[in-house]
């Protein structure tokens, strides 16, 4: 991980960005400008009343899924997480998917949705373990 390490809890789609564009700069040049616009549009988009947060977590998962976009949709299941989605609507999700965008896509957006629950049962495990 980099960036904020995941301590058992799912990072929110705020968490999820300043991450994503930590990992994906750009030139320095532009960054700030680039990161400010970015963040600008992602806000406003989550903010529009008319879907929550979940909703609009289960549209990303999806569209993520559909575009193989591994890191994206790694940052939006955590995010769906913190936006009160579960474990079960989120493989629910990626199996909706199949049907209309292929078993390939889905084995592997299942794989990503594993390897996320996986990591963040390991860091609870470990900061439920560090108080003894």
């Amino acid at each position: 991980m980099s960036g904020k390490e995941m301590k058992g809890q799912a990072r929110s789609i705020e968490e999820g960005a300043a991450d994503f564009l930590e990992r994906n700069r750009a030139p320095q040049e532009i960054e700030k400008d680039w990161n400010e616009w970015i963040n600008r549009g992602g806000q406003e988009v989550w903010a529009r009343p008319a879907l929550s947060r979940a909703e609009r977590s289960i549209a990303t998962i999806s569209i993520m899924s559909v575009l193989r976009d591994e890191h994206t949709l790694r940052v939006h299941i955590e995010a769906g997480l913190a936006n009160g989605l579960t474990r079960l609507q989120i493989g629910e999700v990626i199996m909706h998917s199949a049907v209309y965008a292929g078993t390939p896509q889905a084995l592997r957006s299942m794989q990503i949705a594993h390897e996320v629950f996986e990591q963040l049962d390991l860091a609870q495990a470990n900061v439920v373990g560090t108080g003894d």
